[in-house]
C-alpha cells in the first residue's frame, strides 16, 4: 500500500534526526530534548538577561583551547569551529578555540577508558545519571557555585530548579541544559474535522458530551476509501489510554501513583479513577474503541490517523507525533481536511486537565572537569551562550543577517527564515543551535512563538500554534517527582516491580470486560491484589523523595 510506505519512510527519517524526546507519563522524563519546542520559558521584559563580555576584555588574554566533549555517539559533531559566523564570533569574543569531541567507540567503553586513564576532557555533556554521580564522587568535577554571582545562568533558571541539581554536599556541578521555567509538553486531544463537521460540530467539553459524539460517530458507521472510521483511537499499547483517561478525570499518575492530599498513593485509589476505567470499559463494549487496542503496533495506529480513518485520537505527544509524521501524509490526500485539537473533555469537578508533564531540570548536564586549565573562562563561554543575548545568536545568527532588528521582548523580527537558508547558507551562518552549548529553553521558545505569531495565520507552524493555544495549557509541573523511581534490588524496588506486572495484567482485565458490573469487580481485585504485595513501601518511599523535593523546590 502507497501510504503504508509513504508513512514508514517518514517515520524512518523522524526517528534519524529525533534528539531525546521527554515526556513518558509513567516515569519522569529527563527533559525536552534540546530543541526548544517543548516550552513557553520564562524570560524577561526587553533584553533583560543580556550577558556581558568575559571580566577581562579578550585581547587582554592569552588565547586558550579547551575540549568540549558530547557523551553521545550519536551526534553530528562536524562543524568546525570558527568555519562559520556564529563559531567565528564566539572564537573572537572570548579569544578561544573549542574542539568538539564524541566517543571515538561505544559511550559506556569511552567512559571507562577515561576512569582507567584518569584523564577526562575538559567540559563534558552527559545524562544526570551514574557517570555523573561517579564523577562528582570521585572529585573530578570543578563546583561551579562560585561562578554563579553575577552570571546569567543563576538569573535566567529558578532558585528551586537550581536546588534541585545540587549534590549531597550541597555544590552545583552540572550546569542544567534546556532547563525551563515554564511549560513544555505536546500531549492532548485532536478531532478529524471534516468528521466533526459532518456530524454537526457538537460540543466535546466535558466526558459525557465526549462518549455522546463517539457514539454517534460509531452509530453512523462512517467509512473513509471503504473502511470503516474508528469512533476513539490512543496511542499503541494501552498505557496512553489509561493515562489520558485518568487526566480527564483529574488524576495525574506519575510512576505508578498520584497525588492525593500531598501523599503519593497507588493511582487506583485516587478518587476518579474507578469512573476513568469505566468510561473506557463502556468505550469498549460499544465498539467504539477498536477491538486491537492493546495488541496494535505504533505504525498501524500512524496508517489509521494518515488515512483519516480516526474520529478522535489522545495521546501524549500529539503536536509532535502528528505533526511530523502523521499530518503531512494526511493532509496530501486531504487538503480540505485537518486533524484540529481541542481543550481536553473533562469529568464532573475537574478543575483542570493535565494530558502532559514537564519538568524545570532540561535533558542533561555540561560539567567542568579538573583538568580543564581556564575553568572560570569556559564558564564565561557557556554563560553567554545560555543567555538571551547567546541563545539568540546561536539560533539565529550575528544581526544583519536572517535579522535587524529586535522586538519589544528582545526576540528578532526576521527578515528570512532559518528554512529557507540553502545548505551551503546555513553551513555559513552555523546558526539553528549548531553552537548551544548550554540550552536556553524559555528563549528558544518564547522566539519562537514571537516569529510565528507574526505569519500569516495560513503560514502559522502547526505545532507551534497549538502549543501555545493547548498543550503548554495542560502540562503539569512535576519537579517533586523527580528521583522517586525506587531501585530494584531494594524491598520497594521488589514491591514496584510486582506492582508493574499486576498493573500490566488488569488494565486490560478492566477495559475489556464484558460489562461494568465485571469491570468494577477487576477494579477492584487489582487493589488488593497490588496492596497484598506490599505497595504501601512503595507509596511511603515515594512520599518521602515527593515530600523532599517539595520542600527544596519552595
Amino acid at each position: 500500500m502507497k501510504i503504508r510506505k509513504t508513512l514508514a519512510l517518514i517515520l524512518a527519517c523522524v526517528m534519524m534526526v529525533a534528539v531525546i524526546a521527554g515526556c513518558a507519563d509513567d516515569t519522569p522524563p529527563a527533559g525536552n530534548g534540546g530543541t526548544g519546542d517543548g516550552g513557553t520559558g520564562g524570560g524577561d521584559s526587553g533584553d533583560g538577561g543580556t550577558a556581558s563580555a568575559p571580566a577581562t576584555p579578550p585581547d587582554e588574554q592569552e588565547h586558550f583551547s579547551f575540549v568540549f566533549y558530547w557523551d553521545y555517539d550519536w551526534a553530528d559533531l562536524s562543524p568546525i569551529w570558527g568555519n562559520d559566523l556564529v563559531s567565528a564570533y564566539l572564537r573572537d569574543r572570548f579569544n578561544v578555540t573549542m574542539t568538539m569531541e564524541k566517543p571515538g567507540t561505544t559511550a559506556e567503553e569511552q567512559i571507562g577508558l577515561f576512569f582507567a586513564m584518569d584523564e577526562f576532557p575538559d567540559v563534558m555533556m552527559l545524562e544526570r545519571g551514574s557517570v555523573y554521580q561517579q564523577l562528582i564522587e570521585q572529585g573530578k568535577l570543578v563546583a561551579l557555585d562560585d561562578f554563579f554571582p553575577g552570571s546569567q545562568y543563576v538569573e535566567l533558571i529558578n532558585a528551586g530548579t537550581i536546588n534541585m541539581s545540587r549534590a549531597d554536599d550541597g555544590k552545583v556541578y552540572g550546569l542544567l541544559n534546556w532547563a525551563t521555567t515554564e511549560p513544555t509538553g505536546n500531549g492532548g486531544w485532536v478531532v478529524n474535522q471534516n468528521i466533526w463537521e459532518e456530524m454537526g460540530s457538537p460540543p466535546l467539553e466535558t466526558m459525557d458530551q465526549m462518549y455522546a459524539y463517539l457514539k454517534a460517530v460509531g452509530d453512523a458507521n462512517l467509512t473513509v476509501d471503504g473502511m470503516s472510521v474508528i469512533p476513539m483511537q490512543f496511542p499503541a499499547g494501552g498505557e496512553e489510554m489509561v493515562t489520558q483517561t485518568l487526566a480527564s478525570f483529574g488524576i495525574r499518575r506519575i510512576s505508578g501513583v498520584a497525588e492525593v492530599n500531598g501523599e503519593l498513593k497507588l493511582y487506583y485509589t485516587a478518587p476518579g479513577a474507578e469512573d476513568a476505567f469505566m468510561w473506557l470499559n463502556k468505550l469498549w463494549t460499544e465498539n467504539l474503541i477498536n477491538s486491537d487496542a492493546f495488541a496494535e503496533t505504533s505504525e498501524q495506529v500512524r496508517e489509521k490517523l494518515a488515512q483519516g480513518r480516526v474520529a478522535v485520537y489522545c495521546g501524549n505527544d500529539i503536536t509532535s507525533e502528528v505533526a511530523t509524521v502523521v499530518r503531512p501524509v494526511f493532509r496530501e490526500h486531504n487538503p480540505d481536511n485537518d486533524y484540529v485539537m481541542i481543550t481536553p473533555p473533562k469529568a464532573p469537578g475537574v478543575a483542570h486537565v493535565w494530558n502532559s508533564v514537564w519538568y524545570s531540570l532540561g535533558w542533561n548536564v555540561i560539567v567542568i572537569t579538573k583538568d580543564a586549565a581556564e575553568p572560570r573562562r569556559i564558564f564565561e563561554l557557556i554563560d553567554f551562550v545560555h543567555s538571551n543575548e547567546g541563545s539568540r545568536l546561536v539560533t539565529y545568527g550575528p544581526q544583519g543577517h536572517l535579522w535587524s532588528e529586535l522586538d519589544s521582548n528582545g526576540f528578532p523580527i526576521l527578515t528570512r527564515a532559518l528554512n529557507d537558508l540553502s545548505p551551503e547558507e546555513a553551513d555559513e551562518l552555523g546558526a539553528n543551535h549548531r553552537w548551544t552549548l548550554l540550552g536556553n529553553a524559555p528563549y528558544a521558545d518564547l522566539s519562537k512563538v514571537a516569529i510565528n505569531e507574526r505569519l500569516p495565520a495560513d503560514e502559522q507552524d502547526w505545532v507551534t500554534t497549538n502549543q501555545v493555544n493547548f498543550t503548554w495549557r495542560h502540562s503539569m509541573f512535576a519537579d517533586a517527582y523527580l528521583n522517586i523511581d525506587t531501585n530494584p534490588q531494594e524491598p520497594e524496588g521488589i514491591a514496584f516491580s510486582s506492582f508493574e506486572l499486576q498493573d500490566s495484567i488488569f488494565i486490560p482485565r478492566i477495559v475489556t470486560a464484558s460489562n461494568e458490573a465485571a469491570a468494577r469487580d477487576a477494579f477492584q481485585s487489582a487493589i488488593e491484589t497490588i496492596y497484598g504485595q506490599n505497595f504501601d513501601i512503595v507509596e511511603a518511599f515515594k512520599t518521602a523523595i515527593f515530600q523532599a523535593n517539595l520542600a527544596l523546590l519552595s
